[in-house]
């Protein structure tokens, strides 16, 4: 069964370039675990009853899945002119917790949600054969300078803003665990001047669903993975759970 999903790549402008909210999975986490990611997850039936609301399309519910997750575990509310802090920490307890939900508390607070201002950015597909299989919609979008990132302890238990070209050395150094499509993602973003030419470009290219093929050894353990993008042909590692 493959689950619909949505991630938000958050960008902020910093004196030594572009930064990127990045949140640690926990290693207990059966879908990537002690992966740096963005933030994200499934899209839930909230979401598309918010989207309807709104006059939504397929597109819009994952808009809304993307802000609405990436308040629960980065705790910063994308796409409104409000920043998270307006919000208490009992308030999100509450939306993590299922008391209440994202339509709710936007409402209640009174803001608007500008969605206009989240960019579709990439579309992937989880690989068959993989234990986990999502279809995954991306985002991008700006944050303000002074938007703090928390994680929630929960999902997730690391989090910062991050030069992409700096979160790709630690990975080469082994310091941080990435899955595929951060890496590509986070080379994209590493060849990017500013935060409008990443979004200029999310605006002008045509996005079609990128599936990864798995490849196996003899045994039928999967060794890597072969992805087809834009720029070529490249192969990764497959993601190994460590402790």
């Amino acid at each position: 069964m493959i689950r619909q999903a949505a991630a938000l790549i958050l960008l902020r402008g910093a004196d030594t370039g572009i930064e990127v909210c990045m949140l640690r999975r926990v290693a207990s986490s059966r879908f990537a675990p002690g992966a740096y990611v963005f933030p994200g997850g499934g899209i839930e039936e909230q979401d598309e009853v918010f989207s309807q609301m709104l006059e939504g399309n397929k597109n819009n519910t994952a808009k809304i899945s993307a802000i609405r997750e990436t308040f629960e575990e980065a705790g910063i509310l994308a796409g409104a002119s409000v920043s998270a802090y307006t919000f208490s920490a009992h308030e999100r307890e509450q939306l993590n917790n299922g008391e209440t939900t994202f339509q709710q508390l936007i409402e209640q607070h009174g803001i608007d949600l500008n969605l206009q201002s989240i960019t579709f950015y990439d579309h992937w597909i989880t690989p068959e054969g993989a234990p986990v299989r999502f279809d995954t919609r991306f985002f991008i979008a700006r944050a303000d300078a002074n938007q703090n990132v928390l994680h929630d302890d929960a999902e997730t238990d690391e989090s910062c803003w991050a030069k992409p070209a700096d979160l790709l050395e630690q990975y080469d150094h082994e310091e941080i665990k990435l899955m595929p499509v951060t890496h590509v993602q986070l080379l994209r973003l590493s060849r990017v001047e500013s935060i409008n030419d990443s979004i200029e470009q999310a605006n002008q290219k045509s996005i079609s669903p990128v599936l990864p093929v798995l490849n196996f050894n003899e045994a039928g353990k999967p060794t890597s993975v072969t992805i087809k993008l834009e720029e070529g042909v490249v192969e990764y590692p497959v993601f190994i759970k460590r402790g």
